[in-house]
């Protein structure tokens, strides 16, 4: 039987990883396989220019160009294109399948500038528009992508889950004690410092604690954010690292007290798999997506300080209820197995 081929785009799947380019190194590791034929396609150009602007344009223009030409005479089976973004023009007979993660620029949160806004919608407007198939990442996503595109059916958009980063596989257990903190004496919250994380809620929310617990931290792990003037914190017990290689992350899960996800908006959330693979218990916002992918095996709160500030309260207090969510997250992150996020993506391959 003759293998597919696939060209699955890499464009800036950078040294730092967070979401996006966690979930493509997933999809490769899957379709790295005997079954497929896959081959990474990106603009290498551009990435020796680090600090252009819009890059994303001039990728959607190669795209539309050399990539073109290219895929006219490559003819491959099927381009996957997992983020936001795919070619306008397409050749005959090849399957273009794409990713909207989320729609986050619909509700526009602060931190995004208004042109970065506009070519976000218009590469998503592309991408409902010309894609053959349509991934996206949860159910709460689906829905709003077909709110949104009315020209689209459900049966057009396929759902594949994130799953879990290959490096949490292995670990060493005592990198976290490089950020001057204790085993299960501090709070760990993980992501970019953006103001649609809510940061600075949980932060106002530590400070309302802070007294009461006079030997537990607040650890932010994630890189910083243009928009990230609110860190400015003079709080001894803050511990702000910055990004964090893959051995430091898996182990300050593992050690933490208890991690803390007070986004107000995601497509999915990946630190919250992360955290019930790494035995460590949630507190998170009452989000539709958060409650669809964390399942039962996460503490809700109002995603304000003074919400937030009551459950921190209450999961420091209360070591049943952790041991609690640490056996339910442990049976709930079963669903985003590599072995289940592989079938999802093989069906749709067929």
């Amino acid at each position: 039987m003759r293998k597919k081929t696939i060209l699955i785009d890499y464009f800036l799947n950078k040294k730092n990883k967070t979401g996006v380019a966690i979930y493509t190194d997933n999809i490769v590791a899957i379709l790295n396989s005997d079954e497929y034929t896959t081959e990474l396609f990106t603009f290498k150009f551009l990435e020796k220019f680090p600090k252009l602007k819009f890059k994303a344009v001039f990728y959607f223009i190669w795209l539309n160009t050399f990539f073109y030409i290219k895929t006219l005479l490559k003819k491959p089976d099927v381009i996957m294109c997992t983020k936001n973004i795919m070619p306008f023009l397409k050749v005959k007979d090849v399957k273009y399948i794409s990713t909207i993660h989320d729609i986050g620029v619909e509700h526009n949160y602060a931190g995004i500038s208004k042109i970065s806004v506009y070519i976000c919608k218009f590469f998503n407007y592309i991408i409902a528009k010309r894609a053959d198939i349509i991934l996206t990442v949860s159910e709460c996503s689906k829905k709003e992508i077909l709110s949104k595109y009315s020209n689209l059916t459900s049966d057009k958009i396929k759902i594949t889950y994130n799953t879990i980063p290959q490096h949490f596989l292995c670990t060493k257990e005592n990198e976290f004690q490089k950020f001057d903190i204790k085993k299960q004496k501090y709070i760990l919250a993980v992501g970019e410092m953006r103001k649609n994380k809510n940061i600075k809620s949980l932060i106002e929310a530590f400070n309302l604690i802070k007294n009461n617990y006079p030997d537990i931290k607040l650890v932010l792990v994630g890189n910083l954010h243009r928009d990230a003037s609110f860190l400015n914190n003079d709080c001894k017990n803050i511990v702000f690292t910055g990004y964090v290689n893959n051995m430091e992350l898996v182990s300050l899960y593992k050690n933490a007290l208890l991690y803390v996800f007070p986004s107000l908006y995601e497509g999915f959330g990946i630190p919250l798999i992360e955290a019930q693979y790494s035995n460590c218990p949630i507190l998170c916002s009452d989000i539709p997506v958060f409650q669809e992918v964390a399942g039962n095996g996460a503490e809700f709160c109002t995603p304000d300080s003074n919400g937030i500030a009551a459950k921190l309260e209450y999961l420091i207090n209360n070591e049943q209820r952790r041991l609690e969510l640490i056996s339910l997250g442990q049976e709930n992150v079963k669903r985003f197995s590599i072995e289940k996020i592989a079938q999802q993506l093989k069906e749709v391959l067929r």
